[in-house]
């Protein structure tokens, strides 16, 4: 059974912007210190969901209570530092971690706030002064890679590049998946020419980090030096693949950062009205199209949280739930969207295939059987429903499901195909000489039916002149690896050996690695040998 597509459309609920892991680290500071009562607990975790809805007012309320409470809490000041930055209230936000390091505290929360002030005085050009709070933060956190990558940046921007090389290796000791470190040592080796050790750091920024405009851009940058047509006075017989690869490169920085922007823009929406729909509906669309799909189901989440009673927002969540393979939380999804929309068949459906996915045949049955009592004109129930009976060895059940189909849709060949493949399953062959048979009749263009019924009659050892027909025609509609390994057999099995060893070494030139098309080219030219002999 296919899974159902993700709808975005203007009636459905659309990337939320998300805060970077790297800044996440600003405002989760330690709380190993417990608050020292129920009150200050409450605020600050009613400060903390703010933050992950997006509710940043909230967020600035909750935390002013905390210190309300208690003025010396150097930890609700880190909270607040983050949350001003999120609201694009530096000042505000500098003011509130200079505050925090003013307070006694612990290491780890003064640390957070030195790592914060080195990446805001950093965005400043303030160089000197993020210098001094990035190598405070090391000091503080010796095992936090963020600080090293914080400090490594700075001695980057003030051309100390050897400073930078250690800091951003130290940063790798302690998380070799950051980002932000493979993007700053490239820089690093395109400044000192390093070129091919450049274009390595830069693709491993973008296996981490895809969305990142500036990566795309300067390892474009890297390839048009690589693509010069001479160095040193030789010519570069490599330039022209060089210069396509920064074509390349140049499209996709326009790309991302165009959906940079987009984002950003509907962030700033965000921030005038934080719980308004459309902007969040539009945000996780933006995410969906290029492919972010993890942000997308972010972005959802927070907006179902906001709006719990809006049907197409479960709908779109689920879907990308199965896109992403997570199951289990795609059901509740869609169990969430029946329960305040029963007559949506397609939530039904989709219900239906997870369980079938899960392997609960039974409630995938009942869901799919719902789905078509809600729409008896939704096809792909009725073929999830024959599939769920033929998982359950209920043939009669399937073979009456496809006949239906078969009746509802006389100028299709699937179901036709469908059974014939069931009649095989239940080594009726006669019967499935019939269903191939009579899918052709419905449509002369179905390459799986000719295909199906020539392997069929090769298998048999029946009907080989016209098996070639069928598996000739079949790959003529479709020459994909597997008919061409069809059509190879007939061939074989009809004595034609140069046309089967010709028709499988272009399987294998489509599927190189596929051993069982290994295997029949050499019974092939065993064969071929065994006739010459």
């Amino acid at each position: 059974m296919s899974q159902r597509s993700v709808r975005h459309n203007s009636t459905c609920i659309r990337k939320v912007w998300v805060v970077g892991s790297l800044f996440v680290f600003c405002f989760v500071a330690s709380l190993a210190a417990q608050q020292t009562n129920d009150a200050q607990s409450e605020h600050y975790a009613r400060g903390m969901r703010a933050i992950q809805l997006g509710l940043y007012d909230e967020a600035v309320d909750a935390f002013q209570q905390v210190l309300k409470l208690n003025p010396q809490n150097a930890e609700a000041y880190c909270q607040l530092g983050a949350v001003y930055t999120l609201k694009e209230k530096t000042n505000d936000a500098l003011a509130a971690y200079l505050h925090a390091l003013e307070l006694p505290a612990s290491s780890q929360t003064h640390g957070v706030a030195h790592v914060c002030l080195a990446r805001i005085y950093h965005s400043q050009g303030r160089f000197v002064d993020a210098e001094n709070h990035a190598q405070h933060a090391t000091t503080m956190l010796p095992k936090n890679a963020e600080a090293f990558f914080r400090l490594a940046d700075t001695y980057l921007q003030r051309g100390k590049f050897d400073l930078a090389q250690q800091a951003y290796q130290q940063a790798l000791t302690l998380d070799a998946n950051l980002a932000p470190v493979y993007q700053g040592l490239g820089k690093i080796a395109f400044l000192q020419n390093r070129l091919t050790e450049a274009v390595q750091y830069y693709q491993k920024a973008l296996t981490l980090s895809p969305y990142h405009a500036e990566t795309y851009y300067n390892l474009a940058l890297v390839h048009r030096r690589l693509g010069q047509r001479s160095v040193g006075g030789v010519s570069n017989p490599d330039a022209p693949q060089h210069i396509a690869e920064a074509k390349s490169l140049i499209a996709s920085f326009q790309e991302v950062k165009a959906y940079n922007e987009q984002t950003n823009r509907y962030r700033r929406h965000l921030l005038e009205e934080p719980t308004a729909l459309e902007p969040r509906v539009k945000l996780a669309a933006a995410h969906f199209e290029i492919g972010n799909h993890q942000e997308a189901i972010r972005a959802y989440q927070s907006a179902t949280a906001l709006h719990p009673d809006a049907p197409a927002l479960y709908h779109n969540l689920g879907g990308l739930y199965i896109q992403m393979g997570q199951f289990p939380e795609a059901v509740k999804a869609f169990q969430r969207l029946i329960q305040l929309d029963d007559t949506d068949a397609e939530a039904y459906l989709n219900l239906g295939w997870l369980y079938a996915r899960l392997r609960k045949f039974t409630d995938a049955q009942t869901y799919l059987q719902t789905a078509i009592q809600k729409d008896n004109h939704l096809t792909p129930a009725y073929y999830g429903l024959a599939e769920v009976y033929v998982q359950q060895r209920q043939f009669a059940e399937a073979t009456a499901v496809y006949r239906q189909l078969a009746e509802a849709n006389p100028n299709d060949a699937t179901p036709w195909v469908r059974l014939g493949v069931l009649h095989l399953k239940q080594q009726q062959v006669s019967d499935a000489i019939a269903a191939f048979t009579q899918a052709i009749i419905v449509d002369e263009n179905s390459a799986d039916a000719h295909n199906n019924l020539a392997w069929l009659y090769a298998t048999q050892g029946k009907e080989l002149p016209r098996a070639v027909e069928l598996a000739e025609r079949a790959v003529v509609l479709d020459a994909n690896a597997s008919r061409l390994d069809t059509l190879a057999f007939v061939y074989y099995r009809h004595g034609a050996y140069p046309e089967a060893e010709q028709a499988i070494l272009r399987a294998i030139t489509l599927e190189p690695d596929n051993a069982a098309y290994k295997t029949r080219l050499n019974e092939i030219q065993q064969a071929m040998e065994d006739t010459e002999k």
